[in-house]
């Protein structure tokens, strides 16, 4: 059955990224391609498939084989998971040291991303993987005991209980509840349930969940804030209310060149250009403020000194002739 892109999301799509519109709805109507995530402690080497980038173990495979009926896939030697949910581990990776952390997964269910984590904690590390529904709670515990590192505790909580360890974890994971735009590839359902009325609805509900777990996070500790929508209302105008409201600052992951996913930035640019990295914690601050602060005057002065380097910089390089 061919389920149509819903009117609004074309129409708030090619508002928000006017140049790339069309090539997202053609992706959204092509097949995905198919990718695992090997566990290292169960398998030593993945016997084929192209490696993901920004992933250790993760791998595109040349097709989808049949996975019920693979004695390895039921023996947790892998993981189904698309490769952008893999991202994680960059981040991780890029804000912290995660062999031996400990780490919360607030909307862990099915367990793709919490077992994930799993591995990147190590056996010294500890991940709290929870689930607010509990059928859902079921199913995530039996992927971690599939899995089997031994670092992981599943719960069946709602986030505002974790509030009461204190600022425990050295990084807390929100794979949160969302509209489901990126589901619209696999999923005619996703496309007919979605609606603006339910962007606004999942949008109150995801600042409720980071709100309830941010008093866990250590200070200094990495919060991951991820969805699998695109629209601005869940994603960066949430991202903007958590470094508003909560305090939050921007850790500035950096994206290799060659991973093929396009940053247009100023700190790209001081990267490519002067080999310096540009701190952008102030990039999601309130910029629409009577008086900017002191910090957010700091960061305009170094954006535009920054710019005048990066001139500067380019004047000086000698010119390579264009060739046929």
């Amino acid at each position: 059955m061919t389920v149509s892109l819903p009117e609004a999301f074309i129409r708030n799509i090619r508002q928000d990224i006017p140049g790339d519109a069309d090539a997202l709805f053609s992706v959204l109507d092509g097949t995905p391609p198919v990718s695992v995530r090997w566990n290292p402690y169960k398998t030593q080497s993945p016997a084929e498939g192209i490696p993901v980038a920004w992933c250790r173990y993760g791998r595109y495979l040349p097709e989808r084989p049949s996975f019920t009926t693979d004695p390895l896939f039921h023996a947790g030697a892998y993981y189904v998971q698309e490769a952008s949910s893999m991202f994680v581990e960059h981040l991780l990776r890029s804000t912290t040291e995660p062999e031996g952390a400990r780490i919360l997964d607030l909307c862990a269910a099915p367990g793709g991303k919490a077992t994930l984590y799993s591995t990147l904690a190590g056996g010294d590390g500890i991940v709290i993987a929870n689930e607010v529904i509990r059928s859902r709670a079921l199913i995530l515990a039996d992927n971690i005991r599939k899995w089997g590192i031994g670092n992981t505790m599943v719960t069946n909580n709602d986030p505002a209980h974790f509030a009461g360890l204190g600022e425990w974890f050295d990084a807390v994971a929100i794979d949160a509840p969302c509209s489901g735009e990126g589901m619209f590839r696999k999923s005619p359902e996703a496309r007919g349930e979605w609606s603006e009325a339910n962007v606004r609805l999942c949008a109150a509900r995801q600042r409720r969940i980071v709100s309830d777990a941010w008093a866990a996070l250590r200070p200094g500790g990495v919060l991951i804030y991820s969805t699998c929508t695109f629209n601005r209302t869940e994603d960066e105008e949430n991202v903007r209310w958590i470094a508003e409201e909560l305090g939050g600052e921007d850790a500035g992951a950096m994206v290799p060149p060659d991973w093929g996913i396009e940053e247009k930035s100023l700190r790209k640019l001081s990267a490519i250009v002067l080999g310096k990295r540009v701190s952008k914690a102030q990039r999601l601050s309130n910029w629409e403020a009577a008086t900017l602060t002191d910090k957010q005057q700091l960061y305009a002065a170094t954006d535009a000194w920054v710019c005048t380097r990066i001139y500067e910089q380019l004047l000086r390089t000698p010119k390579k002739p264009i060739r046929k």
